[in-house]
């Protein structure tokens, strides 16, 4: 199981970093989700990724999330640090963790430019589990303060985060022109109803963006993630051409949750057997236990039977039914 979960992980981490390695998405995304005022103020045709891999000393993991250095419009610029968090549970320690990357980068930046003053860095926390994202988002939160004096000398950090799960479809479906929401409203849906819905909304969107490399970066993750799920082979640019059909797309979509769900029942099935199985068991032990004693009583009862003691007398002492030890005597005779 670990193994599974490691590598659908790594098959996030793969497609969504090569999502939003492309600036169109990273602008659709801080637009579209991170409602500050300081993202109007980005010159979104100037964003440069900026490479980099460093280990950190504190977690001993090597990282390689993604970093944008986004200019403003007023001049000066600002640093994203986007962290994509796939794990199947919450990591309680996330704001430590975060801002241990954050600190590094600032290291790594005073190595090259000694006597520069650092860059502002946002944090931004992109999450794709199951369960709601309820760690804390600042530093502080985790640290006891034994004393108000002493809050001001407390190391300040906070993350911003984005929980793709806890998104409605209205409000997903609200921001149009916005290729994230259509990723969002895909990994969101959970039945053939909300599948065929959302795909209608998908299309929409596709066919109002106007950046062909968007698109077609769109189109392979969008072809990846059918592959990995269903092993079939879907032509993105034929869902979206005008005039087409869509409901080959759907049944796949369905088809692939069928199959979700049917491992998960099979799971199930696997976890109810084994826990039947104990079951059986005990209750076959208990049923031997109760046919043993009953052997051992019908033994005793045609015994007195024998020895000339009244059936009113052999029911009394044994605790057998009177019409079982007439039947019983009936036999003997």
């Amino acid at each position: 199981m670990a193994r599974k979960n490691d590598e659908i992980k790594d098959f996030y981490d793969r497609s969504y970093k090569k999502l939003f390695s492309h600036k169109g998405f990273v602008k659709h995304l801080l637009q579209g989700f991170v409602r500050l005022k300081w993202v109007e103020r980005v010159d979104f045709d100037k964003i440069t990724l900026e490479p980099v891999s460093f280990i950190d000393r504190l977690f001993k993991k090597k990282e390689a999330d993604i970093i944008w250095k986004l200019p403003l419009k007023q001049g000066s610029e600002v640093y994203l640090y986007l962290l994509l968090e796939f794990q199947s549970a919450v990591d309680k320690t996330m704001a430590l963790r975060f801002a241990s990357y954050i600190l590094n980068f600032y290291a790594e930046r005073i190595a090259k430019e000694k006597n520069k003053r650092l860059p502002v860095v946002f944090p931004l926390l992109l999450y794709n589990g199951k369960q709601r994202w309820n760690a804390a988002r600042s530093l502080q939160e985790m640290i006891e303060l034994v004393d108000p004096s002493l809050r001001e000398y407390l190391i300040r950090f906070k993350y911003f985060a984005i929980d793709i799960g806890s998104f409605s479809k209205r409000s997903l479906i609200k921001l149009r022109n916005n290729l994230v929401s259509a990723i969002f409203l895909l990994e969101n849906a959970r039945n053939e109803n909300e599948l065929d819905s959302v795909l209608k909304e998908i299309v929409e969107i596709v066919k109002s963006e106007m950046d062909k490399e968007l698109l077609a970066r769109f189109g392979d993750w969008f072809e990846m993630l059918f592959k990995r799920t269903t092993k079939a082979e879907v032509n993105f640019e034929e869902i979206i051409s005008e005039g087409s059909e869509y409901t080959m797309i759907v049944e796949t979509l369905i088809e692939m949750r069928k199959k979700w769900e049917n491992k998960g029942l099979q799971r199930g099935m696997r976890e109810g057997m084994e826990k039947g199985k104990e079951k059986w068991l005990r209750e076959g032990i208990q049923k031997g236990i109760q046919k043993g004693r009953l052997e051992a009583i019908m033994v005793t009862a045609t015994r007195l039977l024998n020895e000339g003691f009244e059936v009113d007398f052999i029911a009394k002492v044994t605790g057998l039914p009177k019409e079982k030890i007439e039947k019983l005597k009936k036999d003997l005779d």
